[in-house]
């Protein structure tokens, strides 16, 4: 129990610095795009339905994806090997987490009826991002960076 708190802890304070990157990165994009109408929460439509906070969020979330790989591999799981069958599961776990995150950025966004008083771009960020952690931590403990579990292992197991 003590190495699972440790972990998240270290995992924690990488993601915090991760998701300042995004935030930094989204809210960058997001004016590029659309000066000021996060403000109004009328975003542009930039490309193939996409609105300007869906890429906005895209963008920030890829940047701090690649922080975290590298920071969480070697500081929380404490990886040092180079192995492409992690980085893909990272990435798998990643794209997953990504969709839930654009969606849940989408959702939020939403709100602005019922939250009028506050900024709703940084609430549907925070909700979008907790969502995402907790995809993760989970994933990345249980399936990209230990080397104890295999679920295509198992598979492979069970079959042959």
């Amino acid at each position: 129990m003590k190495k699972a708190i440790k972990q998240f802890s270290i995992f924690f304070i990488i993601g915090c610095s991760a998701v300042a990157i995004d935030f930094y990165i989204y809210n960058v994009i997001l004016d590029l795009l659309c000066h000021g109408c996060a403000d109004e929460i009328t975003f542009n439509k930039i490309f193939l339905g996409f609105t300007s906070a869906d890429i906005a969020k895209a963008t920030g979330f890829m940047c701090g994806s690649f922080y975290t790989y590298y920071m969480n591999k070697r500081f929380t799981w404490k990886q040092r090997d180079r192995n492409n069958r992690r980085l893909a599961r990272f990435f798998t776990l990643y794209a997953i987490s990504f969709v839930v995150n654009i969606l849940g950025n989408k959702f939020a966004l939403q709100w602005s009826q019922i939250l009028s008083f506050i900024k709703v771009k940084d609430i549907a960020f925070l909700f979008a991002t907790g969502l995402s952690v907790s995809i993760n931590f989970t994933g990345q403990k249980l399936w990209v960076f230990n080397s104890n579990v295999s679920i295509l292992r198992k598979i492979k197991k069970s079959i042959f």
